[in-house]
């Protein structure tokens, strides 16, 4: 019986193991992704920057600052070796981090978390459905929604017009 059990236990990690192998989707080395243009995860050995109304279907690494223009998705996380800036209406369903200061443009999204170097800055409308851990200083725009709780560093928390926040730590 024991060997039995073995059997199935190997066979059954061998099967995940396929099966991870299948399902990983390889990346692009690309610092640009044009305007209404769609593509996989990104690993960017530099900055990455994509246009107006584009979508990437994974995850965004860049080893410098990443810009998102307006209206543009990424359906994963993104990771900044630098600054990050994201376009009005711009939407990303993960965290972000960034090793800089980041700008959000006015009713942008972030599904999860975000984590910034320096100083964040939300604009109007925008909604983080996460917590912020900022080094800097935090602004919020008018109307803008953190769903989590928030940390500066610095202690700076300027609200706008109707901007609200889970909670500070």
């Amino acid at each position: 019986m024991r060997r039995v059990m073995k059997s199935v236990l190997i066979a059954l990690m061998v099967g995940a193991v396929g099966l991870v192998s299948a399902t990983a989707e390889d990346s692009t080395d690309t610092t640009n992704l044009v305007a209404g243009g769609t593509m996989g995860n990104v690993s960017s050995s530099s900055a990455f920057t994509s246009g107006a109304n584009s979508t990437v279907n994974g995850y965004v690494n860049a080893a410098e600052a990443v810009t998102l223009g307006a209206n543009a998705s990424v359906n994963g996380n993104v990771s900044a070796g630098d600054g990050f800036t994201s376009g009005a209406s711009s939407k990303v369903k993960g965290s972000v981090q960034a090793k800089a200061s980041y700008t959000s443009g006015a009713n942008s999204t972030v599904g999860g978390n975000v984590q910034a170097g320096a100083d964040f800055t939300s604009g109007a409308f925008s909604v983080i459905t996460g917590n912020v851990w900022v080094t800097g200083d935090i602004t919020l725009g008018a109307g803008s929604k953190i769903l989590g709780s928030v940390h500066s560093s610095s202690g700076t928390i300027t609200y706008g017009a109707g901007a609200t926040v889970g909670s500070v730590k």
